[in-house]
């Protein structure tokens, strides 16, 4: 089913979220953070180890795409002016909700959900952020909303509908983290259970790590059990948001606080390091106010974590992971690739201009080092091929165009192919960029079933996504001949659109040969995976479209059927091709490759599709234009041809022949 189950399975916690988010006497002050969170304690916090959609990764990397799910960016700032980083704002989440609920961390796109709720929006705009304190009054009916709409298939909804199921989803969300350590603040009065007192003599209250601790010895009290089985049930949701807890059995699945304690119910006996890590969590929430002795006892957690996933071989990785993100190498190639951008279209303006040429050479340079700087460290982080999942194909498709145009420019030296890795460049980090905001999701995830085998994602996957990069760069080559032939760029120099031509046909060579490999290998995968070479698929039939659509314009032009007109034509066409088989067929949601389905990013293709079409038939036009002229020259030229005299008594003209000898010429 789709995502709104999950709304719909967390439809009981609307009572939770409710209530106040920490349990205080009557006319208390909710305590709040005296002092920013120092950087060491911070840099302890980004590197707990965590387990999250299957996958081990720090603190950081969950805090981070948590936050940009609710608030569509990457940090939040405070009532105070404070710019909060992802992990800063979830460690107020967790250890300060009541101040963390005044921040505005949610993203509403269309202010028609607020009004669905029954809340006022007079000072906000149409698009604009909330906080939790101001959605509250209007959360029961969100939920209550969010569970109708969930009859409704996704991309059935309206807009509204889609704001109103994204908003429930992300305020449940944060509640469940809010909650999160109502286990460390839990004191349980030992007189309330007859079987209390003989696990623990001579204490009033325990804490949750001793419940968990002595979970064997209260095993003799079946009523006991039952009620302390209620209570970890009860935490299920607000615990399960975060998993921290390595098992020392060997499973690959992490604990969370309830979970600890239902295993140590049934009899199982507890870690020492499992006891030591939720004493270390209650600890915490006793120093909220004591930031010294916080980051103290921080760094115990984070150490007995790390120690425990280090045992288990699960740690390894989390450092790169934590330097991958501060480092931002996607960033950086970015502003290395608009700077690119802009001086290649400044070069084009001043095309001898040698420190124009360097610039641009040497910024699509260093951003394309930088994109395979970014795609080997997620290969390391993941221990994992390039490609494995959509973003990855956009990075993979950047930094081989990238690198390829580069090459060719290398080669040939015409300006041509350095603006061409500029543009691709550009435009493909703005894609990966608007992807992962679109979807807002960790873009290094687990992998479905039958994506998890390294041999055919080095094979079959990277290969077909060659295909696509040069498919890709082709086009962009051939839109850039086109159009200069439309506006008249270039027109004394027919060595440009010569040298260009054969750019055009030697990228389409290099894709014809990947995208057939890959195809013939997909067929071999299908055939281990589900038992046949080829079905049909949309998929494959996308990927075949790609091998056919290469082939007959290589055949055309050695036929002679395509001449550079056409051959620029048909591969700017066969640019829309690559990007329906590359994100088309993924929109239809059928289909055993529908694990790739990625809704919200149909209108950008369709836009893609009316700008390519629109460079084809500017191309025709500009065909069918120089036809013309050329036919319109040709009698002129003939007539300012010099003109012969006619042949006297052969009847043709302009031809040649002797004049005829006179009677005296004869008779001498």
């Amino acid at each position: 089913m789709n995502r709104l189950i999950r709304v719909v399975a967390l439809a009981g916690a609307v009572v939770l979220t409710l209530l106040p988010l920490r349990a205080q006497e009557p006319g208390a002050q909710a305590e709040r953070r005296s002092a920013p969170w120092s950087k060491e304690l911070l840099d302890l916090a980004e590197r707990l180890p965590v387990q999250d959609g299957g996958r081990i990764k720090p603190l950081s990397t969950y805090a981070g795409f948590t936050l940009l799910r609710l608030n569509g960016v990457r940090n939040v700032k405070t009532p105070e002016g404070e710019k909060l980083t992802p992990t800063a704002w979830l460690l107020d989440v967790l250890f300060f909700p009541a101040q963390a609920q005044e921040y505005p961390s949610f993203i509403v796109q269309n202010a028609e959900a607020i009004e669905a709720i029954g809340l006022a929006h007079d000072d906000k705009k149409k698009r604009d952020r909330y906080t939790f304190a101001e959605l509250r009054p209007g959360i029961s009916k969100l939920l209550s909303l969010a569970h109708e709409y969930g009859s409704i298939e996704e991309k059935n909804r309206s807009g509204v509908q889609n704001q109103v199921v994204n908003l429930a989803e992300n305020v449940l969300t944060f509640t469940r983290l809010a909650r999160y350590l109502d286990f460390a603040q839990a004191r349980i009065g030992v007189a309330s259970d007859p079987a209390f007192p003989a696990a623990f003599p001579g204490a009033e209250t325990v804490r949750f790590h001793q419940l968990v601790e002595q979970g064997p010895a209260l095993r003799s009290s079946s009523e006991t059990v039952g009620r302390l089985m209620d209570v970890a049930g009860s935490m299920a949701s607000a615990t399960g948001v975060l998993v921290f807890m390595p098992p020392t059995d060997g499973t690959a699945e992490w604990w969370t606080p309830s979970e600890a304690l239902r295993r140590a119910l049934e009899g199982g006996k507890p870690a020492p390091e499992h006891v030591a890590l939720l004493r270390h969590w209650e600890t915490l929430d006793d120093l909220r106010g004591d930031p010294a002795a916080f980051e103290r006892e921080f760094a115990g957690l984070v150490s007995t974590s790390v120690r425990l996933a280090e045992s288990r071989g699960e740690h390894t990785r989390i450092g790169m992971e934590v330097s991958y993100y501060r480092l931002e190498p996607l960033h950086w190639a970015l502003l290395a690739f608009v700077l690119a951008f802009v001086a290649a279209a400044v070069l084009w303006l001043k095309p001898k201009s040698r420190p124009l040429y360097v610039l641009t050479w040497s910024s699509a340079l260093v951003a394309t080092a930088l994109v395979v700087v970014a795609i080997t460290m997620r290969c390391l982080i993941r221990e994992r091929p390039p490609v494995s999942t959509l973003y990855e194909t956009v990075l993979f498709v950047t930094g081989v165009g990238t690198v390829v145009a580069l090459v060719m420019e290398w080669i040939h030296r015409q300006r041509i192919a350095v603006s061409a890795a500029a543009f691709v460049g550009l435009v493909g980090l703005f894609i990966a960029n608007g992807y992962e905001t679109l979807d807002k999701k960790d873009t290094m995830p687990s992998l479905v079933a039958v994506l998890d085998t390294n041999f055919w994602l080095a094979t079959h996957v990277t290969s077909i996504t060659i295909g696509y990069s040069a498919g890709m760069l082709a086009a962009v080559l051939a839109s850039l001949w086109l159009l200069a032939k439309t506006l008249g760029l270039k027109r004394g120099d027919p060595a440009f659109f010569k040298g260009l031509s054969r750019m055009i046909y030697g990228v389409l060579c290099f894709g014809v040969i990947f995208a057939t490999v890959g195809t013939i290998l997909g067929g071999i995968w299908a055939n281990d995976s589900w038992g046949r070479f080829w079905g049909w698929d949309p998929k494959e039939n996308g990927a075949l479209l790609i091998v056919i659509s290469q082939l007959v314009i290589l055949h055309g032009r050695m036929g002679g059927y395509l001449k550079d007109f056409g051959i620029a034509i048909a591969a700017a066409f066969g640019g829309t091709i690559v990007a329906f088989s590359w994100w088309g067929v993924n929109l239809l949601g059928v289909g055993l490759h529908s694990y790739g389905f990625t809704s919200g990013i149909q209108r950008a293709l369709w836009i893609y599709y009316g700008i390519q079409w629109g460079i084809c038939l500017l191309g025709v036009y500009a065909a069918l234009r120089e036809r013309a002229q050329a036919r319109a020259s040709a009698p002129a030229a003939v007539d300012l041809a010099p003109r012969e005299p006619e042949a006297r008594g052969s009847g043709q003209r302009g031809g040649f022949s002797p004049p005829e000898p006179s009677a005296a010429s004869v008779q001498q």
